[in-house]
């Protein structure tokens, strides 16, 4: 089986006491728009370990994953791109961001959605499904191991329990 190189992006979709935690883009062609915490997955790493990475970079939180919120494929100048979002639980905040790539991080209600400019409708979308009491994760099974490396499976059938409203 070969390989394919691909442009594999994460995304953290965070929600406490009602309200979804979003950043806004400090620089670029989005600058001062909102989106979810979000960035690309590096070298050598794993896209659960590039959520929380991201999540701590942009917003100062930490957190645990709670399941797959989302993921979106689509052609970017012929190469495949893709998108996950993971559910987050955020377990502590420091509040100290990447403040070259971010310039404020927020809680939002799903009344305060509406009046943002948004990175894409992806993000918007992904932020009023977690806010609309619609939300679902796919949970993973626990880390398994296979020639000494971990991997995560997501799979939802009748059978498997996995399927969980957040």
């Amino acid at each position: 089986m070969g390989s394919t190189i691909c442009d594999l992006g994460v995304a953290a979709r965070a929600i406490l006491n009602n309200k979804i935690l979003l950043v806004k883009e400090a620089r670029g062609p989005y600058e001062g728009m909102w989106s979810l915490p979000k960035g690309s997955v590096d070298d050598g790493e794993g896209p659960e370990t590039a959520v929380l990475r991201e999540l701590e970079e942009e917003t100062g939180a930490k957190g645990e994953i709670i399941g797959l919120a989302a993921l979106r494929s689509t052609m970017n100048k012929q190469m495949p791109a893709v998108f996950i979002c993971y559910d987050v639980q955020v377990t502590s905040n420091s509040g100290v961001i990447d403040a070259d790539e971010i310039s404020e991080s927020k809680w939002f209600s799903l009344d305060e959605l509406k009046s943002l400019s948004w990175v894409s409708d992806t993000m918007h979308n992904l932020s009023i499904e977690a806010l609309s009491g619609s939300r679902m994760s796919i949970q993973s099974t626990k880390p398994l191991s296979k020639l000494g490396k971990k991997y995560y499976v997501y799979s939802v059938n009748k059978h498997s329990g996995y399927l969980s409203q957040v």
